[in-house]
């Protein structure tokens, strides 16, 4: 019988990689509008050196991804929505 669940590092990492994805945006909009100063150099090192973590968590989620395999969908799901979910799945 396969799982049901996703494994735990893949939650784990699913979710590192929302909070840093969501951190690093905000970031950069808080960045945009700041004038030329230390503190905003500081900002764009930190924002530089978080988006190389997210890329390489990105790497490790589909070094991850491809030794295992996902839970199936539930059984008693519509159609409908296991083609919008695998639709979706594919265009991201």
């Amino acid at each position: 019988m396969p799982d049901t669940r996703y494994t735990h590092p893949a939650i784990i990492l699913h979710w590192l990689m929302a909070v840093l994805l969501i951190a690093l945006f905000s970031l950069g909009i808080y960045m945009h509008d700041l004038p030329l100063s230390p503190d905003k150099l500081k900002l764009y090192a930190w924002h530089k050196w978080a988006g190389v973590t997210a890329f390489v968590l990105v790497l490790l989620r589909l070094a991850w991804r491809v030794g295992h395999r996902p839970p199936p969908l539930p059984a008693a799901m519509p159609d409908w929505q296991k083609a919008a979910a695998h639709g979706i799945h594919h265009l991201f």
